[in-house]
């Protein structure tokens, strides 16, 4: 990572942690833990990527049908998330 803090490589196969609550009912809360399975890219005018969604593999869904598109009931989309602060 060339020492950036806030860098880090992405690896498919890799443990990740869901940070935030994104579906209760379903299960995909923060602390869920899963395997990273694929990812979504966006290059910038400079050529570097910078990851725009995931595909994840929880074990801890609640969810009986996968999500359109998906492969299996387990597997989860994580979104790019910014925050904005003005002062």
């Amino acid at each position: 990572t060339n020492q950036r803090l806030g860098r880090i490589p992405l690896v498919i196969g890799m443990p990740v942690i869901i940070t935030q609550n994104f579906d209760v009912h379903a299960g995909i809360v923060n602390g869920s833990q899963g395997i990273l399975k694929s990812i979504r890219y966006k290059v910038d005018e400079q050529g570097h990527r910078h990851a725009i969604s995931c595909v994840i593999t929880l074990s801890t869904t609640n969810t009986t049908e996968p999500l359109p598109y998906m492969d299996s009931k387990d597997d989860v989309v994580a979104l790019e998330d910014k925050v904005s602060l003005s002062f």
